[in-house]
């Protein structure tokens, strides 16, 4: 190997690893998944959702590490998934809870018919 193709390679080398250690900091990132995680736990995802928040906090933790190591790549796409996992468990809160006022609507439903069923038998 030539001393020009020893160089070649070692600007390269050095240029890829200021490439992958240059990723900015996701601090819009971060705020979103805060955001994101505050949002499911107000829509009750704590009782209706918990794997799935669970999911996402340990994923955020993940992505705060990943940010004190300065790997902000990886705290990128970490924080990116925690932001999924925390909104389909506040999609999963909200459904439970709509499914729950429905079943509450049918039984009133229920409990008046039966009612108008018995004032008419009367």
């Amino acid at each position: 190997m030539t001393k020009s193709t020893t160089l070649v390679l070692i600007v390269a080398l050095a240029s890829s690893v200021a490439a992958c250690s240059s990723a900015p900091k996701p601090k819009a990132e971060i705020a979103l998944t805060n955001s994101a995680l505050h949002s499911a736990e107000t829509s009750g995802a704590r009782e209706f959702a918990p794997i799935e928040l669970r999911t996402a906090r340990e994923k955020k933790e993940l992505a705060d590490q990943a940010v004190a190591d300065e790997e902000y790549a990886r705290a990128k796409r970490l924080s990116a998934e925690a932001k999924v996992d925390a909104e389909l468990a506040q999609a999963k809160a909200e459904a439970e809870k709509s499914r729950l006022a429905l079943k509450e609507v049918q039984d009133s439903i229920l409990l008046m018919r039966q009612e108008v069923s018995r004032a008419g038998s009367h």
